[in-house]
């Protein structure tokens, strides 16, 4: 039976995080929503945690893959869901956040929107909040930041058959890539909808360069200001670390 909702879950030697994770979805889990996990051959004890929650698990999938973005495509052809969602094994859903997207998904006009976002917050790895990321989609901004909280974003499963899958040259910024290939018509949710763990390799130089890489090769704005965002963004990176230590 066709879902509404698909939350695809990308998993490798997560047992730290992945049981906190999928209690969040388990404790709001409807007919509707459709769970798949999509496992690289780990070799800890996530597979363990995995068949701990197999009868509320839809989709099962444990092979050698090349990278995050590989499973998420993996993900999406084997996902019934109209709507499908990105969550990663150490974040997980705030209470009631699901019936925050039944509520919109219910009262919204849904003709033509590509992806709904919503908020997050941003926590410690003790779980400390430290502050709400996600602001609304807007083409100008997005195509100098990723601003949008993507782990929280539903995507219209019709986007996918428009734009097809995730650039697997990209290792660490191809849902940027991605969402940039097109002009979004976009919902937004004003609500934090997940806990999203700092610690990403999103926020790293790494991931502030291959962000850089993914502007260039979208010619999303000018080489020069390009440039200039990274440097801001590597200042900004050792700016939060020489806090942190102090």
């Amino acid at each position: 039976m066709k879902k509404i909702i698909s939350i695809i879950i990308a998993t490798y030697n997560a047992e730290k995080t992945l049981e906190r994770c999928l209690s969040s979805i388990v404790a709001q889990k409807k007919d509707q929503l459709e769970l798949l996990i999509i496992d690289g051959c780990s070799t800890d004890r996530t597979m363990d945690i995995v068949r701990n929650f197999a009868d509320s698990i839809d989709v099962v999938v444990s092979q050698t893959d090349k990278g995050i973005y590989d499973a998420w495509n993996k993900g999406i052809r084997l996902a019934t869901g109209k709507w499908i969602m990105f969550l990663g094994a150490d974040d997980y859903l705030l209470v009631d956040s699901m019936d925050v997207y039944w509520s919109y998904l219910t009262n919204h006009i849904l003709e033509g929107v590509d992806i709904i976002t919503a908020q997050s917050k941003l926590v410690d790895a003790k779980g400390k909040y430290l502050r709400v990321l996600g602001n609304p989609y807007n083409i100008k901004e997005f195509r100098r930041y990723m601003k949008i909280s993507h782990g929280s974003t539903l995507h219209n499963r019709k986007l996918f058959d428009e734009l097809g899958d995730f650039n697997l040259s990209f290792k660490i910024c191809a849902d940027y890539e991605f969402l940039l290939r097109k002009n979004l018509n976009a919902g937004y949710i004003e609500t934090p909808t997940i806990a999203m763990q700092v610690g990403g390799v999103s926020n790293t130089i790494r991931g502030l360069w291959e962000s850089f890489k993914v502007k260039r090769y979208c010619k999303s704005i000018p080489l020069l200001l390009n440039v200039y965002y990274l440097i801001k963004g590597i200042i900004g990176y050792y700016m939060r670390k020489i806090k942190i230590i102090n």
